[in-house]
């Protein structure tokens, strides 16, 4: 659950939705700056349902030791089960999808494979997620190399080198073109895009770095606000301007929740508003 704070209130967001909402970045990302997702279906599908596996979960609000849990707060053992959950589901929707579902998931774990540096190193709770998800992951690059995957989502003889280093060395090689990679790399984008929104009712202005252009080729891209619930991103990276995306919310007012029933009745209680973001170059 993603949580913004309001004043008297809470903004709920499930998971699912802030998927959905990475989905329609991928969905309208590319213009002559920035390279069009290929294969684009497949990417599309892991950007809106890469989250697929807290759909249970985020059906209510949850209460911890410190109060109402959000989504960087859920206990191992729960997180583990939805993201093996949900990895399952995406593979079994698109194998290349599901590829890169598990290296997202793999990847949170792993310090996204270099590119959140000053994360911890995979915590002891997760090793063996992370393990068993870059097994799939060999497995599933193994069928998707060559021949053996649809023509638009082979893999070439470099993503396979490159997630061979990924799993050895938690990072990539230094100034490689793979494609794999740069998806990899776009989902962690849409996916940070999507939680500026989702975790602040007035997201203040911030950088997103390592924003492939194409394989091989990044920059950074500021996403700055400019007037309520409108934004400029500098460059712009989707094919029209201006650019409206939307995602269900539930607004729950603060109080004292003792359990989870408390909370569970504010939550169904309160308003359920689409929240819309106008993006602009």
């Amino acid at each position: 659950m993603l949580i913004a704070d309001g004043d008297d209130h809470y903004r709920f967001i499930t998971q699912p939705d802030h998927a959905q909402l990475a989905g329609m970045f991928a969905e309208h990302w590319g213009n002559d700056t920035f390279e069009r997702p290929t294969p684009f279906a497949a990417m599309v599908l892991v950007a809106a349902n890469h989250d697929d596996g807290w759909w249970e979960y985020d059906r209510t609000p949850h209460l911890g030791d410190d109060g109402i849990v959000d989504f960087v707060s859920v206990p191992a053992t729960e997180w583990i089960e939805f993201y093996d959950d949900g990895i399952s589901t995406v593979v079994g929707m698109n194998r290349y999808s599901g590829l890169v579902a598990s290296m997202h998931g793999s990847g949170l774990r792993r310090r996204r494979y270099g590119l959140s540096a000053s994360w911890p190193d995979t915590p002891t709770a997760f090793k063996e997620f992370v393990d068993r998800e870059e097994r799939r992951q060999a497995k599933l690059a193994d069928e998707l190399h060559g021949a053996n995957g649809s023509k638009e989502e082979q893999l070439s003889d470099e993503d396979i080198s490159v997630l061979t280093t990924l799993h050895e060395q938690g990072e990539p090689p230094e100034n490689t073109d793979s494609r794999l990679w740069c998806n990899y790399e776009l989902l962690q984008v849409w996916d940070a895009l999507s939680l500026i929104f989702g975790t602040s009712e007035s997201p203040a202005e911030t950088t997103i770095e390592s924003v492939p252009t194409a394989p091989g080729e990044e920059i950074s891209v500021t996403v700055r606000p400019v007037s309520d619930g409108e934004f400029e991103l500098d460059p712009y990276p989707f094919a029209e301007s201006p650019l409206t995306v939307f995602v269900p919310a539930r607004i729950v007012r603060k109080g004292d929740y003792d359990t989870e029933d408390d909370l569970r009745r504010a939550y169904y209680s309160g308003e359920y508003e689409l929240v819309e973001f106008t993006l602009r170059a």
